[in-house]
């Protein structure tokens, strides 16, 4: 019979975990040991089972490893020291075994809560293999987040980079406050329409190839040696004085009053206002255009002195303007200065050497033996109707010959004044970035550059150059060098900058539909200075009277006038030099 398993005897604690104390104990008359004085126990009991002390904050691990392999010289002797290592419950050879035992009673390795900040992720191309290993819940979920974060941080950069190459028409606008409008709102004028930019967007007019009715002026020839400027060897800025600029509104035009006579349309105006116009969902600044309706036909005027004659610079900018007038740096000097420098530039990249192209007519606005810039006009007209024409003047500024074909070119110039407000500086980004100097200016001026298109458009020119012109210094606005020359086709560029042709004139065709239902008199549209819309006004029939030149008295009748008045007298009775208004705004 097999001897019986005894158990021994085990002391019973019924108030509560583990041994009794020893008080209990000794009044019960058990016989009980500390856990210390166990384990003494333990071992002498069974010197063979090696006991392994660990610490509080040790993971547990296996008891006893039944897989272990032993060598037959070990096993032959069990009792030896050899043999016993080689038990199921030895762990002596484990290196956690040692640790544990080293560390065991420590009570300063205790910690309650590990209270050390997770590592922060990273992201790159290397880590992302491990991405996969298994992490705990929440460190998993911390680098989700930080994913995400990351992700948006990207999304945001590539809208910014994306907003650089497009026109930026629909960024928000700076605060408007700063703004006034370009005429004072008279308490007796009647405002009869409002309308909103939102729905010029949604509309479309396909215009058909106009029809040239007159072609007046002489040309002088484009130097292509400026297309070879860069900012290593730019060119000084020089001034033309001595050749008349002029900006003559539509009813002060003779050409466009005989085509009137002639009922050759029933709408006329020039191409400033025209691309004012197509281009008005761009605008931030106030601007004006005069309208009257004379029996069956629409007149679009300009007031003199208006905005119109000016260049606006940095007008759709995020960045604002100094509010001071006086300021070189204000809109108002800048557009002066730009106006200067538009005029100098389109006359300074011409070969000077006498040679002209001249047309069908002589310069219309221009007495017989004066100096005048070099320019051509383009007198056309659309069909807006079954029996509507719209007649419009526009502007050319030079040719060029290539395999004995001559192309028509407008010339225009951007300006920079002070690197920090565009946060480019020309100088250094023009030769090697030249892209990202013009998206920086799409952005900035994209009100200026579209109606630059539009008229180059309206006036069917083969190329558009844009002259790079920058000041000698940032605080200095007389003086100015050519940095770079570049030209593009209308066409092409209309489409770069998301310039659409339909919705030009679909904008127009429902302004003139407007104006037609209107009443014969003078009326004023206004763009709002703090709101994208426009507003239509019915003004008095003297109304702008006192911003216009008398006309003069006939010649027998006149006091003989000084030398310097008979040169800039015109000969419709309207002084029109931009050149010299400018240069005394800025004196």
């Amino acid at each position: 019979m097999a001897a019986g398993f005894e158990l021994g005897a085990v002391p019973y604690n019924p108030d509560g975990w583990g041994p009794p104390d020893a008080d209990a104990e000794a009044d019960a008359g058990t016989t009980t040991i500390s856990p210390s004085a166990a384990g003494r126990a333990y071992s002498t009991l069974a010197p063979h089972i090696r006991l392994a002390s660990f610490s509080r904050s040790d993971k547990l691990g296996r008891i006893a490893d039944w897989t272990r392999t032993f060598s037959n010289t070990n096993a032959a002797r069990p009792n030896t020291k050899q043999g016993a290592s080689d038990s199921f419950f030895d762990f002596t050879a484990d290196g956690s075994f040692t640790a544990a035992v080293a560390a065991a009673d420590d009570d300063s390795t205790f910690r309650l809560v590990d209270g050390k900040p997770p590592p922060r992720p990273r992201f790159g191309p290397k880590l992302r293999s491990n991405q996969h290993r298994p992490q705990l819940p929440q460190r998993r979920d911390e680098e989700v987040e930080a994913r995400k974060r990351e992700a948006e941080k990207e999304r945001s950069r590539r809208d910014r980079r994306y907003n650089l190459n497009r026109s930026n028409q629909n960024q928000p606008r700076r605060e408007a406050a700063a703004f006034r409008s370009s005429v004072d709102i008279q308490p007796e004028w009647n405002m009869l329409d409002q309308i909103p930019f939102s729905t010029f967007s949604k509309l479309s007019f396909t215009a058909p190839e106009p029809e040239d009715l007159l072609l007046c002026g002489a040309l002088e020839f484009y130097d292509r040696s400026f297309d070879r400027i860069t900012p290593k060897n730019e060119r000084r800025l020089e001034r033309f004085k001595n050749r008349n600029f002029y900006k003559v509104t539509t009813t002060d035009d003779p050409v466009i009053r005989r085509l009137a006579n002639e009922d050759k349309a029933a709408v006329f105006t020039t191409d400033a206002i025209l691309a004012t116009l197509m281009c008005a969902p761009r605008s931030v600044y106030s601007w004006d255009i005069v309208i009257q309706r004379v029996g069956n036909k629409l007149f679009f005027d300009k007031r003199d002195g208006s905005q119109l004659d000016l260049l606006s610079v940095h007008e759709t900018s995020q960045e604002p303007l100094p509010e001071a007038k006086d300021d070189i740096n204000s809109a108002y000097s800048l557009s002066v200065e730009a106006a200067l420098i538009n005029q100098n530039f389109s006359q300074q990249v011409l070969i000077r050497d006498g040679k002209r192209v001249k047309f069908d007519e002589p310069h219309p606005f221009a007495a017989e033996g004066e100096e005048v810039a070099s320019v051509a006009y383009r007198y056309r007209r659309w069909k807006l109707d079954d029996d509507m024409y719209l007649a419009a003047r526009c502007e050319v500024q030079s040719l060029v010959e290539v395999n004995n074909q001559r192309s028509l070119l407008t010339l225009n110039a951007l300006n920079e004044f002070d690197p920090k407000y565009s946060g480019v500086d020309w100088r250094q980004k023009l030769e090697a970035q030249r892209g990202a100097v013009l998206a920086t200016e799409l952005k900035n001026n994209a009100n200026k550059l579209a109606k630059w298109t539009a008229q180059a458009l309206l006036a069917s020119a083969d190329l558009m150059k844009l002259g790079y012109v920058s000041r000698v210094h940032p605080r200095d606005h007389f003086n100015h060098v050519i940095l770079a020359v570049n030209g593009y086709k209308p066409r092409e560029f209309a489409a770069q900058i998301n310039l659409n042709t339909s919705n030009m004139w679909g904008i127009v065709k429902s302004i003139v539909d407007l104006c037609m239902k209107l009443n014969e008199g003078k009326y004023v549209l206004v763009k709002d200075p703090s709101k994208p819309q426009v507003r239509i006004y019915e003004v008095p029939a003297d109304a702008f009277e006192n911003d216009y030149v008398e006309e003069p008295l006939p010649k027998e009748e006149q006091v003989q006038p000084p030398e310097q008045d008979a040169e800039t007298a015109q000969p419709n009775g309207t002084t029109n030099d931009l050149k010299d208004k400018s240069i005394d705004a800025q004196a």
